[in-house]
C-alpha cells in the first residue's frame, strides 16, 4: 500500500511536470503568433493602470507552464526526501486536490472538457494516494 500510494503521488508530480513543459511548448510553438498579437493588441484597465492584453495574456501563459513545473519537481522532491517507511505527506495530497479543484473549475468555466476530465482523473489519483495514507496512520 505504501509503494502505491507513493507511486500515486509520484504520477501526479510527473503529471503536472508533463502538462507544465506542453503548456511552455504550446506557448512558443502555437501561440506566440504575430496575428494573435494584433488580435490581442489593446488595452484594457488592470489595477488603476492600462495594460495589453497581448502583454497579460504572455505572461499569464507562461507563468502557467512554469508554476505546473515547479509544483511537479516540489512533489517529486518530497517523494524522495520521505524514508521508505513513511506514507506521502495527507498536506501535500490535500495541497494537489485543491488545485486540481482549480483545474475543474477554470475547464467548466473558460476552457473545455478536457481539462474538467483531466482535473477529475487528477483527483481520483490523488484522492486514493490520500485514502491509502490515513488507512494506515
Amino acid at each position: 500500500m505504501k509503494t502505491l500510494a507513493k507511486l500515486l503521488y509520484g504520477a501526479n508530480a510527473v503529471t503536472c511536470i508533463f502538462i507544465g513543459v506542453m503548456h511552455t511548448v504550446a506557448h512558443y510553438a502555437d501561440l506566440k503568433t504575430e496575428n494573435i498579437k494584433t488580435l490581442l493588441n489593446h488595452k484594457i484597465p488592470v489595477s488603476g493602470t492600462e495594460a495589453y492584453i497581448w502583454d497579460l495574456w504572455q505572461g499569464m501563459s507562461l507563468m502557467m507552464g512554469f508554476l505546473l513545473i515547479v509544483i511537479g519537481i516540489l512533489h517529486l522532491s518530497i517523494i524522495q526526501r520521505i524514508k521508505k517507511a513513511e506514507y506521502p505527506p495527507i498536506s501535500g495530497s490535500l495541497i494537489m486536490i485543491f488545485m486540481l479543484v482549480g483545474v475543474i473549475y477554470a475547464g467548466v468555466n473558460f476552457f473545455d472538457k478536457w481539462q474538467v476530465y483531466g482535473g477529475i482523473f487528477g483527483i481520483l489519483v490523488q484522492s486514493t494516494c490520500l485514502v491509502l495514507t490515513i488507512a494506515k496512520r
